[in-house]
């Protein structure tokens, strides 16, 4: 009997390993889609690229590390992790970057989520597993497997592994990756082919491209208009009181940070009437909450007011997008 459990003892040690994580190269260029997107991640000098091939002449070039290069002195690029994204297309080229600090919006992105959204980011695995995850030794001659703890359903009804990683035998070269996800109101199951370049330091060229005006050219990600409520509705002769006030602080243009904004009723204008007619921010009160005063005169369909904004860095900024809607 005691032969019998040690026999057994062994077999499982050699298809079960619970120990050392599984862990996507800290520094590799690779592709997860058939070379739709090229990604080079480099943890150990805390930068990043990613080109997507968004159509046949649009493309999205991605940049993110700690100390850019060519930020103006003394801003808070300067000190904080930036993300910086280029469009490339035929009919205009634009760009536009975020922030990692306390006032980040975190609006949009084209690297992993994990890897933070303030101050706090930092460049990390590509992949995040959320749960434990078990070795299955021997599952191949080719392939080392590794999949969570957990099942997950699908809305179709199959349950699979949560998350799933498939290695070159014997290396930390990964082939595949599986994961549940809940993805636009529906849970599905994810597959990524990854097909790798190269593993160790990355060649700089990749890094070399960020354009040396970026800091002047490229709108910030950061800067917007906030509301509270974010709509509202009026009755005839009815008055709302909104909060207005800025998420990040305004740019110093020549030595002047202030921003003025004022607002267009996209339809029927005459039909309110609003006060203050315009608000004025700066770096010291950015963040105040300012009264925007809205009176419906006469009955109409909803519309919207357009924010009309200068200053500050604000007009690279698209305002007209960051619209109050009233019923």
């Amino acid at each position: 009997m005691k032969l019998f459990a040690c026999l057994l003892i062994l077999i499982v040690r050699q298809h079960f390993v619970h120990t050392t994580q599984p862990y996507f190269p800290e520094q590799v260029i690779f592709s997860r889609d058939g070379n739709k997107t090229l990604i080079v991640i480099d943890e150990v000098y805390q930068r990043a690229y990613l080109k997507l091939n968004v159509s046949g002449d649009d493309t999205d070039i991605a940049y993110v590390m700690r100390h850019i290069p060519y930020s103006k002195s003394g801003s808070a690029q300067t000190k904080h992790y930036v993300q910086l994204i280029l469009n490339e297309n035929s009919r205009n080229n634009g760009c536009s970057y975020l922030t990692y600090w306390e006032y980040s919006s975190n609006r949009y992105g084209l690297f992993p989520f994990h890897w933070g959204n303030d101050s706090s980011y930092r460049i990390k695995n590509y992949l995040n597993f959320n749960y434990p995850m078990i070795h299955l030794m021997n599952a191949s001659a080719n392939e080392d497997y590794w999949y969570s703890n957990k099942t997950c359903r699908v809305d179709t009804g199959e349950v699979y592994r949560c998350q799933e990683i498939y290695f070159q035998k014997n290396t930390d070269i990964p082939i595949r990756y599986s994961e549940v996800i809940r993805d636009d109101r529906q849970t599905i199951r994810r597959i990524e082919n990854y097909t790798i370049y190269s593993v160790g330091i990355p060649t700089y060229r990749y890094f070399k491209s960020i354009p040396q005006n970026w800091s002047d050219v490229c709108r910030d990600g950061d800067l917007g208009v906030s509301y509270h409520p974010d709509e509202i509705t009026l009755k005839i002769k009815e008055s709302a009181k909104v909060e207005v006030w800025l998420p990040a602080p305004p740019h110093k243009i020549d030595g002047n940070d202030t921003v003025v904004i004022y607002w267009r009723p996209l339809l029927y204008k005459e039909y309110f009437e609003w006060t203050p007619k315009q608000l004025v921010f700066d770096g010291t009160n950015f963040q105040k909450r300012q009264i925007l005063t809205i009176t419906r005169l006469a009955d109409a369909e909803e519309t919207l007011f357009i924010p009309v904004c200068s200053g500050g860095g604000y007009d690279k900024v698209p305002c007209f997008a960051m619209y109050l809607p009233v019923h």
